[in-house]
């Protein structure tokens, strides 16, 4: 039977006019990686560390509101942070010491070396093997009133 990796997380835009964004993924990776993903990293875009400008982070099973008041709100408190303030901040709210990092790069050895002082092991992993994905990123929830009944 197939597996999904499904979570609610931001899509997180750096730079002058760095943006967070709540988003949602719907994921199938290779093998049993569904099982074992509690807190990810996705980069879709980047070829490597220096060009990276958008950055999906993610807890499976999560909701939306619950990401945001545990994860974004801590961000947004920092009001300026870089990769491994990023990859503490998602551990802490997830309460692993595992983060796992799908991406066609890895980072370099003082973001692996603060981590691990922190003891948090980053597992990176080919994009790739995230296998088929669908992020949806930027959406309005609205509840609809319950139709009005005839007397």
């Amino acid at each position: 039977m197939d597996e999904y990796l499904i979570g609610a997380g931001a899509l997180l835009t750096a730079g002058p006019a760095a943006t967070i964004r709540g988003a949602s993924l719907h994921a199938q990776p290779t093998g049993v990686l569904a099982r074992q993903v509690a807190a990810a990293l996705i980069d879709f875009e980047s070829a490597g560390p220096d060009e990276l400008s958008r950055l999906l982070i993610v807890a499976a099973g999560w909701t939306g509101s619950r990401f945001h008041a545990e994860v974004v709100a801590r961000l947004l408190a920092l009001r300026e942070c870089g990769l491994s303030e990023v990859i503490t901040a998602l551990a802490d709210a997830v309460q692993t010491k595992e983060v796992h990092l799908f991406a066609r790069w890895l980072p370099d050895q003082a973001t692996v070396d603060l981590l691990e002082r922190d003891g948090i092991r980053l597992i990176p992993h080919s994009l790739d093997a995230l296998g088929q994905a669908a992020l949806v990123t930027g959406q309005r929830v609205e509840r609809w009133r319950a139709p009005v009944r005839a007397a």
